[in-house]
């Protein structure tokens, strides 16, 4: 796999836990971070990692995944917060 594939998609790892952490309904922090912030955070590094997809391959390509690897998180993000409550409850 291309290095630029793995720093896109682990830019939009950061870039989609930076948004679902600043969410008060995430769980895994007690308190969400500040929404303003973490949600400019959120969306730099969500374009960084669109950015690194155009760089692989052409602009409908690169969009097309960038928005199946945004559903894939943004559908996961919530199992491993529940994940992480689920344990620090026992």
């Amino acid at each position: 796999m291309n290095t630029l594939t793995l720093l896109a998609l682990a830019t939009a790892l950061a870039g989609c836990t930076c948004i679902h952490l600043a969410s008060p309904n995430q769980r895994w922090r007690h308190t969400p971070l500040p929404a303003g912030p973490a949600r400019g955070l959120g969306a730099l590094l969500l374009a960084a990692s669109w950015r690194g997809f155009a760089e692989l391959m052409q602009a409908t390509p690169a969009t097309f995944t960038f928005a199946t690897v945004l559903m894939l998180l943004f559908v996961l993000l919530p199992y491993v917060g529940a994940l992480i409550a689920m344990r620090r409850a026992r």
